[in-house]
């Protein structure tokens, strides 16, 4: 037990040096796998905040729409009772650009303006601060449908920025280590959902693709507003790991006060 408090003294003072004192936080939090079972059973609908469909279209596409972001607020119950899940849902129509090439989402951002909690409703044993759905539909958000070619896709990465005018959700479907270059016509993503305890509001969302968004097309999502902005705290190393950093950090004052006893003599 004195070794692992060791281990951890000195690991969180590696971490500390390493970390630059102003650097912008900018953190990707992870979505694991929630059943739309197990979300029903933890959260239930607000009738204040009912299913969003806010729609997007490319410029030169109009009247025709080439997308849809939904959104939806619920209050949890049970185990997860005091929080608000964020639901979110990215779909596209399966609609071309005037070249003729099918629409896609690279990505869409907007404005967060409270700090995700971490909760661990799947049982995974740390703290998630974000879930994704993809086995069915929740609340009055569409069924997640794969694009012709692809898989249903979650966002590749969710990122979480904190930043003294507020904070910003950026949910990406490019992955360039599979090869996945955006969510394509004629699918509707996973539902991804965040974690909060503050109440909610509408907020204008940016979508990004090739083709740029029709000035007169706003697309808007529900999120929190007026809550505390600040990182996520960060996942807490295995022991073992700490451990082999403790070693590692041993081993370098070791050297140091070999260095010096060789110096005074």
């Amino acid at each position: 037990m004195k070794k692992f408090a060791l281990a951890l003294g000195i690991s969180l003072t590696l971490i500390g040096a390493a970390t630059p004192a102003h650097a912008v936080a900018i953190q990707t939090l992870a979505t694991p796998n929630m059943s739309a079972s197990t979300f029903d059973s933890l959260f239930q609908p607000i009738a204040q905040a009912p299913e969003m469909s806010s729609p997007f279209t490319y410029l030169g596409l109009a009247p025709n729409a080439s997308g849809v972001l939904e959104s939806q607020v619920f209050a949890g119950t049970g185990a997860a009772q005091g929080y608000y899940a964020y639901a979110y849902q990215v779909d596209v129509n399966n609609t071309t650009d005037s070249s003729g090439s099918p629409v896609n989402v690279q990505s869409a951002s907007w404005k967060f303006g409270a700090t995700p909690q971490g909760t661990d409703l799947t049982n995974l044993g740390h703290q998630s601060y974000a879930y994704s759905i993809s086995d069915g539909p929740i609340g009055s958000l569409s069924t997640p449908k794969a694009a012709p070619g692809q898989a249903i896709l979650s966002p590749a990465t969710l990122n979480w920025e904190p930043t003294t005018s507020g904070g910003a959700i950026l949910a990406s479907f490019v992955n360039s280590a599979t090869g996945v270059p955006a969510l394509q016509a004629g699918g509707n993503s996973a539902t991804f959902v965040i974690i909060t305890n503050t109440p909610f509001a509408q907020q204008f969302v940016n979508v990004q693709s090739p083709n740029p968004i029709d000035p007169s097309s706003l697309t808007s999502a529900y999120a929190p507003t007026g809550g505390t902005v600040g990182p996520v705290p960060p996942p807490v190393p295995e022991p073992a790991t700490l451990l082999a950093w403790a070693g590692i950090a041993s081993a370098a004052l070791l050297r140091r006060n070999q260095k010096s006893r060789s110096a005074k003599s």
